[in-house]
């Protein structure tokens, strides 16, 4: 590894922890990563995935409903699944799994936290109303196949998982690629199924990822609910809620327009090209200034994972680079702007707190306005109206008459700050 890699590494595995205590760094810095970044297969960090219950055994018990819904809370996201299974027969005893992919350039010591996974937390399962007890295997890592599908090998046989201890997970890191844990987690528990209807609560939450060209991702297997015995989720109710003044794209591998959505709430949604540099290249993006998103589907099969993620401010400024070489940066600054809601916390990171004097009035207003924009305020001022009207995500909202009541303390700093 040369060392500007290991440099760049080192800087985005503390971005997130730089972002919460305001540290500045320059754009040259970040598109000096960005470039060199680009090089290479460790251009982020990835800490976990969610997931779907499974059955480790066989069995003929179905899914007839689920209700998923992801919460985002800060840099984490919070989980709750609410399952309807149906057994179509007598009681019965069933071993049941979470899988859960090892993390990725993560920076953390497997060894120290184990057995739990390190990015995962407040794992629980009541089923019928009971809480049930859980254990976690170490299983051999699993790959991605050549359709971007990642499966564990074989890990259960002759009524035992194929674990590793701990001693074997020290062993094996020192000839181990130091980013990535040699080892995946199943957690799994035995769960009675009465006949007929059986409900199933499951809650835990995890980190965010995030890598050079994205503010945020994260991925959920969806694929894995097709090993209950009807092969689909009879009833599927998904729902995101990423926060308010918040913009994000949900590839398109599992549903087919973005009508197939429902706002709940103020945002809208748009077809969009995903990065040239993803496999995938359709989507949809949502600009929501106020509630979340929802999918429902009778009968689904999913045949694609979901993955949410966020455009970092850095690929928004300089998506147009090959063409803007002549554009100041300043300008970039501007026009990254219109692409999509940002958090405050973002733009601090650009260090252009420390350049005021070198953006033009018109600038400086169009960005001391942005948190009453990001509201719907409806501008009188033509100017700022037509820049405002010009962006991607803004929605005029009577009901907003300009107040910064509701502002918190990083809005209220900026907008004195840019006066």
């Amino acid at each position: 590894m040369d060392t500007t890699t290991y440099a760049c590494q080192t800087f985005f595995l503390s971005l997130q922890s730089q972002i919460k205590t305001k540290m500045k760094r320059t754009i040259a810095i970040l598109f000096f990563c960005f470039s060199a970044l680009f090089a290479t297969a460790n251009d982020g960090v990835f800490y976990a995935s969610g997931n779907q219950l499974i059955p480790i055994t066989e069995t003929d018990i179905s899914v007839q409903k689920e209700v998923l819904t992801l919460n985002r809370v800060g840099d984490h996201i919070e989980v709750t699944v609410y399952y309807e299974f149906f057994n179509p027969v007598g009681e019965k005893e069933l071993l049941v799994g979470f899988e859960a992919e090892s993390p990725y350039n993560s920076g953390r010591d497997p060894i120290a936290l184990f057995p739990d996974h390190p990015h995962m937390r407040n794992f629980k399962v009541v089923v019928n109303g009971q809480p049930l007890h859980y254990e976690i295997a170490h299983v051999t890592r699993g790959s991605y196949d050549e359709n971007n599908k990642y499966t564990i090998p074989p890990y259960y046989t002759n009524g035992q998982f194929k674990d590793w201890s701990k001693k074997q997970c020290g062993d094996s890191l020192k000839s181990w690629d130091y980013m990535a844990y040699p080892f995946d987690y199943v957690y799994h528990f035995k769960a009675k199924f009465r006949p007929g209807l059986n409900i199933v609560q499951h809650t835990y939450e995890y980190d965010l990822s995030f890598s050079v060209g994205e503010e945020f991702h994260f991925p959920y297997v969806l694929t894995a609910a097709n090993r209950w015995a009807n092969h689909q989720i009879d009833d599927f109710t998904l729902n995101i809620n990423m926060g308010d003044r918040e913009s994000f794209r949900i590839k398109q591998t599992f549903f087919e327009k973005s009508t197939d959505w429902t706002i709940n709430g103020l945002g809208m949604a748009m077809k969009c090209d995903w990065p040239t540099w993803d496999t995938v290249k359709n989507g949809v993006i949502f600009h929501i200034q106020k509630g979340s998103v929802s999918f429902h589907k009778q009968n689904f099969h999913p045949d694609g994972e979901l993955h949410v993620a966020k455009d970092a401010l850095i690929i928004c400024m300089w998506s147009d680079w090959n063409n803007e070489q002549t554009t100041s940066e300043e300008e970039k600054f501007i026009k990254g702007f219109k692409t999509q809601y940002f958090s405050l916390d973002t733009a601090f990171i650009s260090g252009y707190f420390e350049k005021v004097s070198q953006f033009t009035p018109e600038q400086r207003r169009i960005l001391k306005n942005l948190p009453f924009a990001y509201r719907g305020y409806k501008f009188k001022d033509k100017s700022l109206r037509k820049y405002f009207e010009s962006t991607e995500w803004y929605i005029v909202n009577p009901k907003y008459k300009g107040e910064m009541d509701g502002f918190n303390e990083k809005e209220r700093n900026w907008v004195e700050f840019w006066k």
